[in-house]
């Protein structure tokens, strides 16, 4: 009998992904969302759309599914700001009703945090599971997003506690892109590839010193399924690509030369585009040793291949052609050493 899914936020961006490979795995999928900021606008024959907040979804009347899949959130660094003051609540409350429904089927529960709970750091450094989450002095709305999810793995975890039967998961994705990501949410390499595209300026937020480690939203999903289908329950894991560490400015620079763009770069306030109220990410990187440890998982694409990834997208996109989210091209260029230090 095919294992039963239900995923919730699956016509988003990481959500998409995770449709298309539960579905191709055999998995029997259920998805439920209220369409604000989806990514695909159709899902693959034999997969169940519900429209809907979660918290209207009476999951009594379906399943039964073996996995939660937990996504839906408000996301971006300029995508949440529109959610300012009521963004714990909303995933807090929705935390809770996921608790609810795995309970009910006695289903794992996979809850998807975020790499922001760590917070500030005064060096970059490389971050696993274990490492201490540091709140810098302000309260601003990266600091509720960060806090409610945060708030969410304890929640989580202490209802475990209470109560035994509650199986579950927590994943730390760190910076992830790829096709199919909208700019909207203040996303930098979707962004920086329209300008490019388009022969606009390039905006690059402040000096463009900023670090990140990008991982293919592939590479998230596979990680994931690897979790679930691994049998550990009751973690913690942190998924990301630390061989993709770069700035901003340099992958801005990547972009007009692999477009072959006449743009220029920018440096811009980002207060100026989106208020006082935005807030740049820390630099931090991923520590996915535990991942791969456990179930052999690793990163399979670089830098380059995501941002080609990104490129193909945005010229389907803009050429009008048509586009199958099932046939999305792929650059796996597997650039992940047996000996790196940080895995």
């Amino acid at each position: 009998m095919a294992k039963r899914i239900l995923i919730t936020g699956g016509l988003g961006f990481i959500g998409s992904y995770a449709v298309d490979k539960f579905h191709s795995e055999g998995w029997e999928v259920d998805v439920v969302d209220n369409k604000y900021s989806n990514a695909i606008d159709e899902l693959p024959e034999g997969v169940n759309l519900y429209e809907c907040n979660i918290l209207d979804f009476e999951f009594r009347n379906h399943g039964p599914y073996d996995t939660i899949l937990h996504l839906a959130s408000p996301v971006g660094p300029a995508g949440v700001l529109k959610w300012a003051g009521r963004m714990g609540g909303e995933i807090v409350n929705d935390c809770y009703w996921a608790i609810e429904a795995a309970l009910h089927f006695d289903a794992q529960l996979v809850f998807y945090s975020t790499s922001e709970i760590y917070g500030h750091r005064d060096e970059l450094c490389f971050l696993d599971e274990d490492a201490d989450k540091i709140l810098v002095g302000n309260y601003k709305v990266r600091n509720e997003y960060a806090i409610g999810k945060l708030l969410s793995e304890i929640i989580v975890s202490n209802t475990r506690q209470a109560k035994p039967e509650l199986r579950y998961n927590i994943i730390r994705p760190f910076n992830i892109s790829g096709a199919r990501q909208q700019p909207d949410g203040g996303f930098v390499i979707p962004r920086f590839v329209r300008q490019a595209l388009a022969g606009d300026p390039i905006t690059v937020f402040g000096d463009g010193s900023q670090v990140r480690a990008f991982t293919h939203v592939q590479d998230i999903v596979e990680g994931t399924y690897e979790i679930i289908e691994s049998g550990y329950e009751n973690e913690i894991w942190c998924i990301g690509n630390p061989l993709n560490q770069c700035s901003i400015l340099e992958i801005a620079q990547k972009i007009v030369e692999m477009t072959g763009s006449d743009s220029i770069i920018d440096t811009v306030d980002p207060k100026e585009i989106y208020g006082p109220m935005y807030e740049e990410a820390w630099d931090k990187l991923p520590d996915s040793s535990k991942l791969r440890r456990l179930t052999g998982w690793y990163p399979k694409w670089s830098i380059d291949g995501i941002i080609m990834d990104a490129i193909n997208y945005w010229e389907y996109i803009r050429k009008k052609h048509s586009f199958n989210h099932l046939t999305t091209p792929t650059y796996p260029l597997d650039l992940f050493s047996e000996q790196s230090e940080h895995d």
